[in-house]
């Protein structure tokens, strides 16, 4: 600072009290490190005061808002003493040096202001990775409480009273559009299919018996459509429910607390009734998340293409996007998509214009499904106990290379089927879990179409005869 203008103190007087106020009020170190270190720049006394208060109290929008009504002050200061000095017909030498002087202070103090406004964009990101970090303990408790709640007060969903469930959850850049297909094809008649979009809509089916053999009704805009149909039997067929994710690539906690939600307001989080989940690629990641932390609901997890380990293809379009844009082109994927969701472990996250956060990408990269489940099994081996008695079934979609020869033998062409180790994206290996050791009781390897990175097999699998076919036989071996 300069000249320090009676004027310019006065006004920073003002400020400085103000700033008091905030940080005591706040009771956050980060709002109050934010101050003291623009009022140092400003090098003009302390707003260095001790927080007292439990409870931090942080509205990053208001005080924004002050700063910026600081800054205003100074401009309306600095046009004032400016239009005065026009006024003066001979100003003096030293009018005019104290005009200059105010108007570098001035500008000093607006330029510290600025800063200061960028330190508390800077608080409210870490406020807000730091609740991404909590919200999933804090939703999980208030999963739980919202479904013990409804069963003390008798309270139903509109699928209440439904004893076998099937539950699709798709996988990475995806949406349950695929898994409709699937499920309309898996279902019998009297059944129930439910698919909740991404924008919040929601569509009901009903599996008829027609002339021709099954039918699937046209959708249902709504829960109340559907019970009027005459077919409609509630609760005396399977329900099955395809549900897309919030965020294409939301990590596999905040599927499983979203998920969790959703099951509660249907109805369908309660002791009598059973989950049987299937899920595809990513989706096992998330399904898995799901079943240990609900074990006493899911009766069966099965999975194809799913990266039970650490995924190569994951790492580049995770690190690779950091490096160039256009590995998001050529991956035809979006890794810096924001989850809203931190986790825990350091490595399992990246910093996107300035919010840091967890997604598929940052977890198949840092994180293989057996350390998790070794968490498990150290911190709470009741839940181990409950996964070994869940019937796990990891199903591996791979690759096949068809390749045609001439046989002197029989003097016509033939056809030898070389299968692949991966589904061009995920190996067989890591599809079956092998990692998992005896927590999966099944791994079943299917020939599936699709060849090479353009058009691999992992993203035909869901629609595959043989899936199908396995969705079909657990639906029915698990409602026994």
């Amino acid at each position: 600072m300069y000249q320090m203008d009676p004027i310019v103190t006065q006004i920073l007087d003002i400020h400085q009290a103000q700033a008091q106020r905030f940080i005591k009020s706040s009771a956050s170190e980060l709002v109050k490190e934010a101050f003291c270190t623009s009022w140092s720049e400003l090098n003009y006394g302390s707003v260095d005061i001790a927080l007292t208060s439990p409870k931090i109290n942080v509205n990053v929008d208001d005080l924004r808002a002050s700063v910026s009504k600081w800054i205003k002050d100074f401009e309306v200061c600095r046009d004032v003493e400016v239009a005065n000095f026009n006024r003066i017909d001979e100003p003096t030498f030293d009018e005019k040096i104290r005009l200059i002087n105010l108007q570098i202070d001035i500008d000093h103090i607006i330029y510290t202001y600025k800063r200061l406004q960028a330190r508390l964009n800077v608080v409210e990101t870490e406020f807000a990775n730091a609740a991404r970090a909590f919200r999933s303990p804090l939703k999980q408790a208030l999963n739980d409480i919202n479904q013990l709640y409804n069963d003390v007060h008798q309270i139903d969903g509109d699928f209440t009273g439904y004893k076998n469930v099937s539950v699709y959850i798709h996988g990475i850049e995806s949406d349950g559009d695929d898994f409709l297909e699937s499920s309309m094809k898996a279902s019998n008649p009297g059944d129930v299919i439910v698919h909740e979009k991404r924008n919040g809509t929601v569509e009901y089916y009903l599996v008829l018996e027609g002339r021709r053999g099954k039918e699937i009704s046209r959708a249902f805009s709504s829960f109340d459509q559907l019970q009027a149909h005459k077919e409609f039997k509630h609760g005396k067929g399977r329900l099955h429910f395809v549900y897309d994710t919030e965020y294409k690539n939301e990590h596999r906690q905040k599927t499983s607390d979203d998920l969790a939600e959703k099951l509660i307001d249907m109805g369908l989080l309660n002791e009598e009734t059973k989950i049987d989940l299937f899920a595809h690629s990513y989706g096992g990641r998330r399904s898995l998340q799901f079943a240990t932390d609900y074990p006493e609901n899911v009766r069966s997890l099965t999975t194809i293409g799913t990266p039970y380990d650490k995924n190569l293809l994951g790492k580049a379009a995770n690190y690779g996007s950091k490096l160039s844009p256009k590995v998001t082109d050529i991956f035809n994927k979006e890794p810096t998509e924001f989850s809203d969701y931190l986790d825990f472990n350091e490595k399992n996250a990246r910093t996107d214009d300035g919010v840091t956060h967890s997604n598929v990408y940052t977890d198949m990269t840092s994180v293989a499904m057996v350390d998790m489940i070794d968490q498990v099994k150290a911190a709470n081996p009741e839940v181990y106990k409950k996964l070994l008695n869940m019937e796990i079934t990891a199903a591996a979609g791979r690759d096949t290379n068809v390749h045609t020869y001439y046989s002197e033998f029989t003097g016509s062409e033939q056809k030898v089927v070389v299968p692949h180790k991966d589904d061009g994206a995920v190996s067989v290996k890591s599809q079956h879990g092998n990692s998992l050791g005896d927590l999966v009781d099944k791994r079943p390897t299917f020939d599936v179409k699709g060849y090479g990175i353009t058009d691999p097999a992992h993203v035909h699998q869901i629609k595959d005869a043989d899936f199908i076919e396995l969705i079909k036989d657990v639906n029915e071996k698990q409602k026994k």
